[in-house]
Protein backbone atom coordinates (compact mmCIF):
# COMPACT_ATOMS: atom_id res chain seq x y z
CA UNK A 1 0.00 0.00 0.00
CA UNK A 2 1.48 3.46 -1.05
CA UNK A 3 2.36 5.85 1.68
CA UNK A 4 0.04 8.92 0.72
CA UNK A 5 -2.84 6.82 -0.57
CA UNK A 6 -5.10 7.83 1.94
CA UNK A 7 -3.20 10.99 2.34
CA UNK A 8 -6.06 13.18 1.23
CA UNK A 9 -8.53 12.00 4.10
CA UNK A 10 -6.06 14.28 6.11
CA UNK A 11 -5.17 16.82 3.82
CA UNK A 12 -7.71 20.02 2.85
CA UNK A 13 -9.68 20.81 1.68
CA UNK A 14 -11.42 17.19 2.89
CA UNK A 15 -10.07 17.16 6.42
CA UNK A 16 -11.46 20.61 7.10
CA UNK A 17 -14.76 20.15 5.18
CA UNK A 18 -15.43 16.91 6.90
CA UNK A 19 -14.85 18.57 10.94
CA UNK A 20 -16.92 20.86 10.14
CA UNK A 21 -19.73 19.01 9.11
CA UNK A 22 -19.71 16.22 11.56
CA UNK A 23 -19.16 18.75 14.02
CA UNK A 24 -21.86 21.55 13.28
CA UNK A 25 -24.80 18.58 12.30
CA UNK A 26 -23.66 17.15 15.63
CA UNK A 27 -24.05 20.39 17.88
CA UNK A 28 -27.58 21.16 15.73
CA UNK A 29 -28.90 17.63 15.94
CA UNK A 30 -28.46 16.85 19.50
CA UNK A 31 -29.23 20.30 20.96
CA UNK A 32 -32.23 19.92 18.95
CA UNK A 33 -32.63 16.51 21.07
CA UNK A 34 -32.41 18.07 24.08
CA UNK A 35 -34.34 21.26 23.18
CA UNK A 36 -37.39 18.68 22.74
CA UNK A 37 -36.77 16.42 25.58
CA UNK A 38 -36.94 19.67 27.95
CA UNK A 39 -40.10 20.80 26.43
CA UNK A 40 -42.13 17.71 26.03
CA UNK A 41 -43.56 15.83 28.62
CA UNK A 42 -44.47 12.28 28.72
CA UNK A 43 -45.26 10.13 31.99
CA UNK A 44 -44.44 7.17 29.85
CA UNK A 45 -41.07 7.91 29.13
CA UNK A 46 -40.16 9.34 32.56
CA UNK A 47 -36.67 9.30 33.64
CA UNK A 48 -35.12 7.69 30.48
CA UNK A 49 -35.49 11.32 29.22
CA UNK A 50 -32.17 11.90 31.42
CA UNK A 51 -30.54 8.96 30.01
CA UNK A 52 -31.36 10.36 26.38
CA UNK A 53 -29.95 13.97 27.84
CA UNK A 54 -26.91 12.64 29.07
CA UNK A 55 -26.16 10.76 25.84
CA UNK A 56 -26.90 13.40 24.05
CA UNK A 57 -24.44 15.92 25.88
CA UNK A 58 -21.96 12.89 25.85
CA UNK A 59 -22.05 12.75 21.95
CA UNK A 60 -21.54 16.78 21.63
CA UNK A 61 -18.28 16.68 24.00
CA UNK A 62 -17.30 13.73 21.60
CA UNK A 63 -17.98 15.70 18.32
CA UNK A 64 -16.14 19.11 19.83
CA UNK A 65 -13.50 16.94 21.10
CA UNK A 66 -12.41 15.67 18.03
CA UNK A 67 -12.68 19.12 16.63
CA UNK A 68 -10.98 20.80 18.82
CA UNK A 69 -7.66 18.20 19.06
CA UNK A 70 -8.35 16.86 15.29
CA UNK A 71 -6.77 13.53 16.11
CA UNK A 72 -3.97 11.16 13.72
CA UNK A 73 -3.92 7.95 13.61
CA UNK A 74 -0.81 6.60 12.02
CA UNK A 75 -1.04 2.74 12.03
CA UNK A 76 2.53 0.60 12.28
CA UNK A 77 3.33 -3.22 11.89
CA UNK A 78 2.71 -3.26 15.88
CA UNK A 79 0.35 -0.50 16.78
CA UNK A 80 -0.11 3.01 16.15
CA UNK A 81 1.03 7.00 17.10
CA UNK A 82 -1.96 9.06 18.17
CA UNK A 83 -1.45 12.70 17.83
CA UNK A 84 -3.15 15.82 17.38
CA UNK A 85 -2.88 17.51 14.30
CA UNK A 86 -1.81 20.57 15.72
CA UNK A 87 1.18 20.42 18.39
CA UNK A 88 3.16 22.10 19.78
CA UNK A 89 0.32 22.85 22.63
CA UNK A 90 2.94 24.62 24.72
CA UNK A 91 1.45 25.64 28.06
CA UNK A 92 4.17 27.68 30.43
CA UNK A 93 6.99 26.84 28.56
CA UNK A 94 5.90 22.18 28.81
CA UNK A 95 3.78 20.58 26.58
CA UNK A 96 0.66 18.98 26.57
CA UNK A 97 -0.37 17.06 23.87
CA UNK A 98 0.06 14.27 25.26
CA UNK A 99 -2.59 14.79 28.04
CA UNK A 100 -5.14 16.45 25.75
CA UNK A 101 -4.89 13.07 23.72
CA UNK A 102 -5.66 11.31 26.75
CA UNK A 103 -8.27 13.94 27.95
CA UNK A 104 -9.88 13.07 24.22
CA UNK A 105 -9.98 9.63 24.77
CA UNK A 106 -11.58 9.73 28.01
CA UNK A 107 -14.51 12.02 27.00
CA UNK A 108 -14.84 10.34 23.29
CA UNK A 109 -15.44 6.28 25.09
CA UNK A 110 -17.49 7.13 27.58
CA UNK A 111 -20.41 6.91 25.06
CA UNK A 112 -20.14 3.28 25.13
CA UNK A 113 -20.83 3.42 28.76
CA UNK A 114 -23.53 5.88 28.40
CA UNK A 115 -24.70 3.23 25.64
CA UNK A 116 -24.59 0.34 28.04
CA UNK A 117 -26.54 2.33 30.89
CA UNK A 118 -29.54 2.63 28.40
CA UNK A 119 -29.70 -1.25 27.73
CA UNK A 120 -29.80 -1.78 31.31
CA UNK A 121 -32.46 1.11 31.97
CA UNK A 122 -34.43 -0.23 29.33
CA UNK A 123 -34.04 -4.04 30.62
CA UNK A 124 -35.28 -3.04 33.78
CA UNK A 125 -37.84 -1.01 32.64
CA UNK A 126 -39.71 -4.31 30.67
CA UNK A 127 -38.83 -6.61 33.34
CA UNK A 128 -40.17 -5.05 36.18
CA UNK A 129 -43.53 -6.47 36.27
CA UNK A 130 -41.88 -10.30 35.56
CA UNK A 131 -38.77 -10.16 38.38
CA UNK A 132 -38.45 -9.24 41.67
CA UNK A 133 -34.85 -8.03 42.57
CA UNK A 134 -32.89 -6.15 45.31
CA UNK A 135 -32.48 -3.04 42.45
CA UNK A 136 -36.19 -3.38 41.98
CA UNK A 137 -36.54 -0.90 45.17
CA UNK A 138 -33.96 1.00 44.37
CA UNK A 139 -34.73 4.66 43.79
CA UNK A 140 -33.45 6.84 41.63
CA UNK A 141 -30.81 8.46 43.85
CA UNK A 142 -29.29 4.81 44.23
CA UNK A 143 -29.41 3.82 40.69
CA UNK A 144 -27.59 7.42 39.79
CA UNK A 145 -25.08 6.81 42.41
CA UNK A 146 -24.28 3.59 41.13
CA UNK A 147 -24.10 5.08 37.47
CA UNK A 148 -21.80 7.38 38.81
CA UNK A 149 -19.72 5.13 40.54
CA UNK A 150 -19.32 2.82 37.63
CA UNK A 151 -18.44 5.88 35.89
CA UNK A 152 -15.89 7.13 37.82
CA UNK A 153 -14.38 3.27 37.70
CA UNK A 154 -14.47 3.03 34.07
CA UNK A 155 -13.33 5.97 33.03
CA UNK A 156 -9.89 6.41 35.93
CA UNK A 157 -9.59 2.78 34.01
CA UNK A 158 -9.71 3.53 31.03
CA UNK A 159 -7.13 6.75 30.99
CA UNK A 160 -5.04 5.20 34.07
CA UNK A 161 -4.13 2.43 31.48
CA UNK A 162 -3.27 4.70 28.79
CA UNK A 163 -0.97 6.63 30.87
CA UNK A 164 1.10 3.57 32.21
CA UNK A 165 1.23 2.01 29.31
CA UNK A 166 0.81 4.43 26.21
CA UNK A 167 2.93 7.10 27.14
CA UNK A 168 5.66 8.19 25.05
CA UNK A 169 9.09 7.44 25.80
CA UNK A 170 12.98 7.83 24.30
CA UNK A 171 12.23 4.14 22.78
CA UNK A 172 8.95 4.63 20.92
CA UNK A 173 10.27 7.99 20.00
CA UNK A 174 13.40 6.49 18.66
CA UNK A 175 10.87 3.87 16.73
CA UNK A 176 8.73 6.97 15.13
CA UNK A 177 8.67 5.60 11.44
CA UNK A 178 10.16 8.12 8.81
CA UNK A 179 6.64 7.99 6.97
CA UNK A 180 4.97 10.07 10.01
CA UNK A 181 6.93 12.81 8.96
CA UNK A 182 7.13 13.10 5.32
CA UNK A 183 3.41 12.18 5.28
CA UNK A 184 2.22 14.74 8.16
CA UNK A 185 5.53 17.02 8.68
CA UNK A 186 5.20 16.27 12.04
CA UNK A 187 8.33 14.89 14.18
CA UNK A 188 7.51 13.03 16.96
CA UNK A 189 10.91 12.74 18.20
CA UNK A 190 10.65 16.13 19.03
CA UNK A 191 10.21 16.11 23.14
CA UNK A 192 7.65 19.03 22.43
CA UNK A 193 5.03 16.81 20.74
CA UNK A 194 3.36 14.82 22.86
CA UNK A 195 1.03 11.36 21.50
CA UNK A 196 0.21 8.27 22.94
CA UNK A 197 1.42 5.24 21.27
CA UNK A 198 0.51 1.26 21.10
CA UNK A 199 3.75 -0.91 20.22
CA UNK A 200 3.50 -4.14 20.80
CA UNK A 201 6.54 -6.01 19.51
CA UNK A 202 9.69 -3.76 19.41
CA UNK A 203 13.59 -4.56 19.14
CA UNK A 204 15.57 -6.50 21.46
CA UNK A 205 18.32 -3.83 22.63
CA UNK A 206 20.97 -6.56 21.89
CA UNK A 207 20.04 -8.62 19.04
CA UNK A 208 17.83 -6.14 17.13
CA UNK A 209 14.98 -8.53 16.52
CA UNK A 210 11.44 -7.68 16.79
CA UNK A 211 10.17 -9.21 20.98
CA UNK A 212 7.08 -8.93 22.29
CA UNK A 213 6.85 -5.91 24.30
CA UNK A 214 4.45 -7.09 27.94
CA UNK A 215 3.33 -3.90 29.23
CA UNK A 216 1.90 -2.90 25.90
CA UNK A 217 0.17 -6.47 25.65
CA UNK A 218 -1.46 -6.29 29.08
CA UNK A 219 -2.05 -2.62 28.35
CA UNK A 220 -3.91 -3.61 25.15
CA UNK A 221 -5.80 -6.49 26.43
CA UNK A 222 -7.01 -4.20 29.56
CA UNK A 223 -8.54 -2.02 27.15
CA UNK A 224 -10.16 -4.48 24.68
CA UNK A 225 -11.20 -6.12 27.99
CA UNK A 226 -13.13 -2.71 29.13
CA UNK A 227 -14.96 -1.96 25.39
CA UNK A 228 -15.31 -5.99 25.57
CA UNK A 229 -17.22 -5.47 29.05
CA UNK A 230 -19.64 -2.71 27.74
CA UNK A 231 -20.70 -4.86 25.07
CA UNK A 232 -21.00 -8.03 26.46
CA UNK A 233 -23.68 -5.60 28.76
CA UNK A 234 -25.34 -4.50 25.42
CA UNK A 235 -25.64 -7.96 23.96
CA UNK A 236 -27.23 -9.71 27.24
CA UNK A 237 -29.77 -6.92 27.63
CA UNK A 238 -30.66 -6.64 24.22
CA UNK A 239 -31.74 -11.10 24.60
CA UNK A 240 -33.71 -10.43 27.98
CA UNK A 241 -35.22 -6.96 26.39
CA UNK A 242 -36.57 -9.09 23.62
CA UNK A 243 -37.58 -11.89 25.42
CA UNK A 244 -39.47 -9.91 28.24
CA UNK A 245 -40.81 -7.20 25.42
CA UNK A 246 -42.87 -10.15 23.60
CA UNK A 247 -43.47 -12.74 26.84
CA UNK A 248 -47.03 -13.27 27.53
CA UNK A 249 -46.09 -13.19 30.67
CA UNK A 250 -45.33 -9.52 31.13
CA UNK A 251 -49.10 -8.00 31.25
CA UNK A 252 -48.43 -4.51 28.97
CA UNK A 253 -51.29 -3.20 27.84
CA UNK A 254 -50.69 -2.62 23.87
CA UNK A 255 -50.04 0.98 24.27
CA UNK A 256 -47.03 0.57 26.75
CA UNK A 257 -45.83 -2.48 24.81
CA UNK A 258 -45.51 -0.43 21.93
CA UNK A 259 -43.87 2.39 23.47
CA UNK A 260 -41.17 0.47 24.98
CA UNK A 261 -40.84 -1.10 21.32
CA UNK A 262 -40.09 2.06 19.91
CA UNK A 263 -37.90 3.24 22.70
CA UNK A 264 -35.98 -0.23 21.86
CA UNK A 265 -35.42 0.45 18.21
CA UNK A 266 -34.74 3.94 18.90
CA UNK A 267 -32.14 1.94 21.19
CA UNK A 268 -30.85 -0.80 18.61
CA UNK A 269 -30.16 1.86 16.11
CA UNK A 270 -27.91 3.75 18.63
CA UNK A 271 -26.35 0.54 19.31
CA UNK A 272 -25.81 0.01 15.16
CA UNK A 273 -24.28 3.28 14.70
CA UNK A 274 -21.41 3.00 17.35
CA UNK A 275 -20.82 -0.68 15.98
CA UNK A 276 -20.25 0.55 11.91
CA UNK A 277 -18.53 3.65 12.83
CA UNK A 278 -16.59 2.93 16.52
CA UNK A 279 -16.69 -0.70 17.52
CA UNK A 280 -15.70 -2.15 14.59
CA UNK A 281 -12.59 0.53 13.09
CA UNK A 282 -11.67 0.81 16.86
CA UNK A 283 -11.24 -3.30 16.89
CA UNK A 284 -9.29 -3.31 14.01
CA UNK A 285 -6.52 0.09 14.93
CA UNK A 286 -6.58 -1.88 18.29
CA UNK A 287 -6.47 -5.73 17.45
CA UNK A 288 -5.17 -5.83 13.30
CA UNK A 289 -1.23 -4.38 13.41
CA UNK A 290 -1.17 -7.30 16.51
CA UNK A 291 -2.20 -10.17 15.08
CA UNK A 292 -0.99 -9.22 11.27
CA UNK A 293 2.27 -7.65 11.44
CA UNK A 294 1.02 -5.25 8.71
CA UNK A 295 1.27 -1.42 8.51
CA UNK A 296 -1.71 0.04 7.56
CA UNK A 297 -0.26 3.36 7.62
CA UNK A 298 -2.32 6.85 6.54
CA UNK A 299 -5.10 3.87 6.34
CA UNK A 300 -5.33 4.42 9.93
CA UNK A 301 -6.90 8.39 9.67
CA UNK A 302 -9.74 6.69 7.61
CA UNK A 303 -10.57 3.97 10.31
CA UNK A 304 -10.21 6.63 12.88
CA UNK A 305 -12.20 9.60 11.24
CA UNK A 306 -15.57 6.90 10.92
CA UNK A 307 -15.90 7.39 14.37
CA UNK A 308 -16.37 10.98 14.00
CA UNK A 309 -20.16 10.00 12.09
CA UNK A 310 -22.33 8.66 14.69
CA UNK A 311 -22.22 11.39 17.33
CA UNK A 312 -23.35 13.51 14.42
CA UNK A 313 -26.38 11.65 13.43
CA UNK A 314 -26.92 9.71 16.75
CA UNK A 315 -29.92 11.74 17.33
CA UNK A 316 -32.17 11.97 14.73
CA UNK A 317 -32.43 8.51 14.59
CA UNK A 318 -33.76 8.88 18.20
CA UNK A 319 -36.04 11.88 17.17
CA UNK A 320 -37.21 9.98 14.57
CA UNK A 321 -38.36 6.46 16.43
CA UNK A 322 -39.74 8.10 19.90
CA UNK A 323 -42.86 9.13 18.10
CA UNK A 324 -43.40 11.99 21.25
CA UNK A 325 -40.49 13.62 19.89
CA UNK A 326 -40.74 13.11 16.53
CA UNK A 327 -44.05 14.77 16.49
CA UNK A 328 -42.66 17.67 18.90
CA UNK A 329 -39.89 18.46 15.76
CA UNK A 330 -42.94 18.51 13.16
CA UNK A 331 -44.53 21.31 14.79
CA UNK A 332 -41.48 23.17 16.32
CA UNK A 333 -39.95 23.20 12.61
CA UNK A 334 -43.82 23.93 11.19
CA UNK A 335 -43.33 21.37 8.99
CA UNK A 336 -46.15 19.50 6.80
CA UNK A 337 -48.11 16.82 8.13
CA UNK A 338 -51.49 14.87 8.37
CA UNK A 339 -52.73 15.66 11.86
CA UNK A 340 -54.52 12.07 11.95
CA UNK A 341 -51.25 10.37 11.50
CA UNK A 342 -49.62 13.06 13.93
CA UNK A 343 -52.08 12.26 16.48
CA UNK A 344 -51.94 8.34 16.20
CA UNK A 345 -48.38 9.12 16.28
CA UNK A 346 -48.39 10.48 19.94
CA UNK A 347 -50.82 8.30 21.42
CA UNK A 348 -48.00 5.64 22.35
CA UNK A 349 -45.60 7.35 24.31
Amino acid sequence: MPITAYAWIHDDPFHTIFVVSTTTLSVVSNGLLLCIIATTSSSNIGSYRYLLAVFALSDIVASLGHATLQPTLHMTSSGFYFFPRYGEIMIGGRSYDTLFCLVFIATYYQTFLVLAYHYVYRLKAVTSSLTRSVTGYWTSKQWTCLGLTIYCLYTSSLVGTCAIAFMPSDETRALVPQEIFDVYGVDLRNPNRGFTVISVRRPNSITGEMMCHAPSIVGLSMLLAMFGGTAGVIVYCISRTISAIRSSDNHLTEKTRKMQMDLFKALLIQTALPLLFSYLPLATILVFPAISRIALGVFGNVLFSSTAIFPSIDALFVLFFIGRFRVAVIRLLRLPFESNSVASDQQPT
